[in-house]
């Protein structure tokens, strides 16, 4: 039996496997394809007396269940890329019915198919020459199948971070004590300064996360380590230290431009200028990090082309997929001192991988003997000997906690309602939403908390609000500004709560008061968002830009870069692009927005919603928020945990 006999075609395919996608079925045809001919190669061959390993392929012959055993697996494998998960793990799948559907009156359109017992399964990967040693495309260990490439890039992060781990820096206790103090005159007696703890524990790794809710004074600390590498390295060496910030995209970049330099600012008269003055300000993406290399998927820098970095900070790393963290460790040198800043609770990267929730677990489970010994010694206090790991736990010496958020004090309503959603308690934060105390009516300037379900009740007064100004706005840059006062979020694209529509809406009622013509593709004060890359042209999916009319009387978009001033383009050489009046809540990952309005769809079984879809949506505002969303869509929402499956470790 041929792959071509379990389906004749794709058609055929997806009557019979529900939500089937082309690129699905055709991966499972080449990988199986590879395998038979494999299969068939080895039978033609086994007569044959030769000890050469052409003919040793290791491969038994399948039988036509197990053939359709394995190609069903490779279509649940490639869904399961799609949604994130560098692997597919056999537990998820055994005994388990999958592309199944039915009407509401019980008809069946697609019957599905049935995985065979864990048993089974096993026996049937372990006959394969399949193994992290062999040539096939897929991988299969320890209860897990990969894709090979998706298996090298996890195997190949694992082996990079943990050998940056296994070298400490040699620097002197009493340097390090000696910076701390300077750093952090004020002390609390009986409790742990974790931005203390941070700085220090960073210091004398060659990896290490700091990570954080928002306001929990991140790039803050961060700040404050690069001083204590610059300061430290002073005292050693005449040369200065090459330091690089970078994030994901470039809104993220540029916020943490700008916390960077008011963090430097805020340091003045506290920390010497020169040291203040070798920290840089700019930050740039990661994209251009590595080098884009126009109409080619590789980089400039690699392992045989590597980065000029002594210290590298990168911001927003929950946004970093799998295979981009592998490349940007792939291109630095071994004595590069890598920093990661991130909140494991926010959503993860849209691509393959949960790298930041793999490498910084929550909870925090201690440090090592060896690691408190250090700590405590340089912070100068004994309090940290609680964090000791305990029992047969792994330690995460690398990773540090921030959980005091200066922004979210706990008191305040956005700060209360992220932490009961973050911590599944749907409850509770929709009581807060329906039935807000004095105080979290007062935080919320008045505006109301929770949105009717009706969009005509409220749309039409916060585009009045916020979008209409723009058209009463000379200069570009303060039209940018006025844009980070405001933003409607969405958990989905289609759909009357979803962001297509609601642009649209904002577009009409923007045409009714007189602003625009609906009916235009392109206007003054329109805010777009760069939907594909274009190594060309310089601009990457989630760049943000306001169409502007130029003195030269020409319509033109425009577009903040890294360094913090406008480029204007013709639009006609921008890649595709969309409205954002409304984005989704993913696209708004490393922005902020003085006044956030979320909106959740109808349904409640909607597979996109989930706590850290919500949480991420909700701490995008700084002061205000309001929500627009049914009770069951809430709690349905609230207690839907993302997880991705993953086997990276870090040893």
């Amino acid at each position: 039996m041929s792959n071509q006999q379990l389906y004749s075609s794709f058609a055929n395919a997806s009557k019979q496997f529900h939500e089937l996608s082309p690129i699905d079925y055709f991966l499972a045809k080449e990988v199986c394809q590879d395998f038979f001919t494999r299969e068939s190669s080895s039978t033609e061959n086994s007569t044959k007396e030769s000890n050469s390993t052409e003919y040793n392929t290791g491969v038994s012959p399948l039988s036509p269940q197990n053939r359709q055993q394995l190609f069903h697996l490779i279509i649940l494998l490639s869904q399961s890329l799609r949604a994130g998960h560098s692997c597919l793990l056999i537990d998820d799948i055994a005994g388990q019915r999958f592309g199944y559907a039915a009407d509401e009156q019980g008809i069946v359109s697609h019957h599905g198919f049935i995985f065979a017992n864990k048993i089974e399964l096993s026996e049937l990967l372990t006959g394969l020459a399949i193994s992290e040693g062999d040539n096939a495309l897929i991988v299969a260990k320890e209860n897990r199948v990969y894709l090979r490439r998706y298996f090298q890039f996890e195997h190949e992060l694992s082996q990079a971070i943990t050998s940056r781990l296994s070298t400490r820096r040699a620097i002197k206790t009493e340097a390090v004590t000696e910076c701390l103090q300077q750093l952090f005159p004020t002390r609390s007696d009986g409790e742990i300064d974790w931005q203390l703890v941070a700085v220090a524990n960073a210091i004398n790794k060659g990896f290490s996360v700091i990570a954080g809710g928002p306001g929990t004074g991140k790039t803050y600390t961060v700040t404050k380590l690069l001083a204590a590498l610059v300061k430290l390295h002073q005292q050693q060496a005449d040369s200065a230290l090459n330091i690089m910030l970078c994030a994901p995209t470039g809104k993220a970049a540029q916020r943490l431009s700008e916390s960077i330099s008011q963090a430097v600012d805020g340091f003045a008269g506290q920390i010497d200028a020169a040291i203040l003055d070798a920290i840089p300000r700019q930050a740039t993406t990661l994209h251009r990090l590595l080098g884009v290399i126009p109409h080619n998927v590789n980089f400039r820098h690699h392992q045989d082309n590597l980065l000029a970095v002594d210290i590298l900070l990168i911001d927003e790393v929950s946004m970093v997929d799998l295979p981009m963290m592998t490349r940007v460790l792939r291109a630095l040198p071994s004595h590069t001192q890598v920093i990661l800043l991130g909140d494991a609770d926010q959503l993860p990267s849209v691509a393959t991988g949960s790298v930041l929730a793999d490498i910084a677990p929550r909870p925090h489970t201690g440090y090592s003997k060896e690691n408190i010994a250090y700590l405590t010694d340089v912070c100068q206090t004994n309090e940290l000997k609680s964090q000791q790991v305990k029992g047969k736990k792994t330690p995460l010496d690398h990773v540090t906690l921030l959980t005091k958020s200066r922004r979210f004090d706990g008191e305040g309503l956005i700060g209360r309602v992220a932490s009961l959603v973050i911590n599944g308690q749907a409850k509770e934060s929709w009581q807060l939403l329906t039935e807000p105390d004095s105080a979290s009516k007062a935080s919320n300037a008045d505006m109301p908390l929770l949105l009717s379900a009706s969009m005509k009740t409220w749309l039409p007064t916060l585009v009045k609000h916020y979008y209409q100004p723009l058209f009463n706005i000379a200069q570009v840059q303060d039209a940018f500004t006025q844009l980070s006062r405001f933003s409607i979020l969405c958990a989905t694209r289609q759909g009357e709560f979803g962001v297509d529509n609601i642009n649209l809406e904002v577009k009409n009622i923007l045409s009714n008061l007189g602003c625009i013509n609906a009916q235009a593709t392109i206007f003054h004060g329109q805010p777009i968002m760069i939907s594909e890359n274009d190594y060309g042209v310089g601009l990457y999916n989630g760049d943000i830009g306001i169409i502007w009319r130029h003195e030269s009387g020409h319509l033109m978009a425009v577009f903040e870069t890294d360094e913090g001033q406008l480029r204007w383009l013709m639009p006609s050489r921008l890649p595709p692009f969309e409205t954002v009046f409304a984005m989704t809540i993913h696209k708004t990952q490393g922005s902020e927005f003085n006044h956030v309005a979320m909106v959740l769809p109808p349904q409640a079984d909607n597979k996109l919603l989930s706590r850290e879809l919500i949480y991420t949506g909700v701490t995008r505002a700084k002061n205000i928020l309001s929500i627009s969303a049914l009770p069951h869509v809430w709690q349905h929402g609230v207690e839907a945990k993302v997880t991705r499956r993953s086997g990276l470790t870090i040893s």
